[in-house]
């Protein structure tokens, strides 16, 4: 009976860690590896929402970006009613901005493409669609959780463009999809928590 407990406990824990994968946050150089489309200038910072690192894109002229649409491994499955260990609702992610009007993180698809954007502040490109999650540009770090069935609809996701738009430069960390909108919630260097939806019902 023992054995059989720890079995099915072990079972459950592994669903329940396939079910949120870390796209972007201790792992900032890979992520620049494969970004490599792109005027953007990209920087390993220090300047982090949590842990150590976050990752920096300079706005330095052309489209102020870098990304990659088809990251090698990549095939999410963005569903309504995520049951697989590959099957994901939500994205939560942190940003800033220096400077500037506009910051954009996109989403590249099947279908659809590029077709699945946010911005804050304003949509400087002119890049669209887009969902505005806040009207205002965010000086510090700041955390988004959103609904991509709800937003897009079904699509598989096969990669990302961190957009600064103007200004100076824009900063990205701590980018996860997960089953769910309990992600694990970090406070600034990675202090430990409550989950976003506590966070979310405490402040209702």
């Amino acid at each position: 009976m023992l054995r059989a407990a720890i079995a099915i406990s072990l079972c459950l824990t592994v669903a329940a860690v396939a079910q949120e994968v870390t796209l972007l946050d201790e792992n900032v150089d890979d992520v620049i590896g494969w970004a490599a489309s792109g005027e953007g200038t990209p920087e390993n910072s220090s300047d982090a929402y949590s842990g150590s690192q976050s990752l920096y894109i300079g706005a330095t002229g052309g489209d102020a970006q870098k990304y990659n649409d088809s990251v090698p491994d990549w095939a999410y499955e963005v569903v309504e009613n995520p049951a697989g260990a590959n099957e994901f609702r939500y994205i939560t992610f942190a940003w800033k901005k220096d400077g500037g009007e506009g910051i954009m993180l996109q989403l590249s698809g099947d279908p659809d493409g590029w077709s699945h954007r946010y911005h804050s502040g304003v949509n400087v490109k002119d890049w669209n669609p887009s969902l505005e999650v806040q009207p205002n540009v965010p000086a510090d770090w700041e955390v988004q959780t959103q609904d991509l069935f709800a937003d897009w609809g079904a699509f598989t996701l096969k990669g990302l463009a961190f957009s600064a738009a103007d200004g100076v430069g824009a900063y990205y960390d701590a980018i996860r999809i997960g089953a769910n909108e309990s992600f694990t919630a970090v406070e600034a260097k990675g202090k430990l928590t409550t989950t976003w939806a506590g966070l979310r019902a405490d402040a209702r």
